[in-house]
């Protein structure tokens, strides 16, 4: 038996249901692939743990104080949370207590077409007209948006890395209120959960849909404490291939942000120390002079300065100009190896020259004249032009 099969039999073993419910349901409906799957138990959460336990699956207590638990087994991984209300909120945290009622439930969810549920005859339970908006493109929070976003404000959050694949309905007047009324309560948001939904917001294809309903809203402003702008962001978007690359949400994240942000940035997203490089890398701009080297058939003079992010560094300066950048150029620098000076400070003190500053700047010159020669010139013509010199 598979795991999902073993969740709907250990439910039924104590005269409880389970269901597979959420994203899975929702994309299955919808034809999409789907990813990982989340179920529910109308069970208290530590009844159904101990009897999985018993029957030798795997339960790592992930979440129990918000009645939730997942199972393993190998690769694996079904988070199973029970059925539940809310009995406190304060806009990050929940306090929850189980119900046995799907209702209940469902009304506790943040979107409709996340509040579907998939039984174990395959039967579609669907308490809250999620499976209609599902159909007509449509986004919409369950019950009172407001209410809510004030329970969670990362739902906010949510809203707006969702709404690229329900745009065909528009956006839902509620919805967008309640963004522009709340927005201030994202700014006690952590970094990390913020930076989560951040990493999938920028590389929709409607990421400036996205970028102008935040700005509309004010919720980039309390959400990562400055403002975005969507000018500059076509490129990237039609370019799948610098959307599909791990760093790809932060190019467009280089391009939306005012310059000269990464630093604060970083800070208030928490980003790893190769994260923060690479986006103050990004940030730090390209000179016109370079990137027009860039775009001329001595371009590898400009990415040898501009290493190690040249490529991106092109793409992020290009979109900022609003300049059309070349993929192929983009495709050779980011493949392009580069090369080492071929002189060093040993070759230069071998030949009569002190350990000093004199060494260092003689180095800068050899590696300025190399550089122009198109990195042709050799160990000993370097040797010759700067002893003669």
């Amino acid at each position: 038996m598979n795991l999902v099969g073993a969740v709907f039999s250990v439910a039924s073993s104590l005269a409880g249901e389970a269901r597979i419910v959420g994203g899975s349901v929702r994309d299955w409906l919808a034809g999409v692939p789907v990813g990982d799957i989340d179920m529910a138990v109308n069970l208290p959460i530590k009844t159904f743990a101990a009897e999985c336990t018993a029957h030798g699956i795997k339960v790592v207590e992930t979440g129990l104080q918000f009645g939730t638990v997942t199972l393993v087994d190998g690769a694996t991984h079904i988070e199973v949370t029970q059925t539940r209300r809310d009995v406190e909120t304060d806009g990050r945290h929940a306090v929850v207590a189980h119900c046995d009622d799907w209702q209940t439930d469902a009304r506790r969810r943040d979107f409709t077409v996340n509040a579907l549920y998939l039984d174990h005859s395959g039967r579609v339970h669907d308490p809250l007209g999620g499976r209609a908006d599902l159909e007509a493109g449509y986004l919409r929070f369950v019950g009172v948006a407001a209410d809510r976003v004030q329970e969670d404000a990362l739902r906010m959050l949510r809203y707006c890395r969702f709404l690229p694949r329900f745009l065909e309905g528009g956006i839902d007047k509620a919805a967008r209120e309640a963004l522009g009324d709340h927005a201030a309560l994202c700014a006690s948001l952590s970094g990390e959960r913020v930076a989560q939904e951040m990493r999938r917001i920028m590389v929709t294809d409607e990421v400036t849909t996205v970028i102008e309903l935040m700005r509309e809203t004010a919720l980039d402003r309390h959400a990562l404490g400055l403002a975005l702008s969507p000018a500059g962001l076509s490129q990237l978007t039609a370019d799948a291939d610098a959307r599909s690359k791990p760093m790809g949400w932060l190019l467009a994240l280089a391009v939306a942000m005012p310059a000269g942000s990464a630093a604060m940035l970083a800070k208030r997203l928490r980003l790893s120390g190769a994260d923060s490089t690479a986006l103050a890398s990004f940030d730090s701009g390209v000179m016109n002079d370079d990137l027009a080297i860039l775009d001329s058939p001595q371009w590898q003079q400009a990415a040898y300065q501009l290493w190690p992010y040249a490529s991106e560094r092109y793409m992020v300066q290009s979109c900022r100009n609003h300049v059309i950048y070349d993929r192929c150029r983009r495709d050779q620098i980011r493949h392009w190896v580069r090369p080492e000076l071929p002189l060093r400070g040993a070759d230069l003190l071998s030949h009569g020259v002190d350990n000093g500053p004199a060494l260092g700047q003689m180095l800068t010159a050899a590696r300025h004249r190399w550089i122009a020669s198109d990195f042709t010139l050799g160990k000993e013509a370097l040797l010759e032009w700067l002893i003669g010199n």
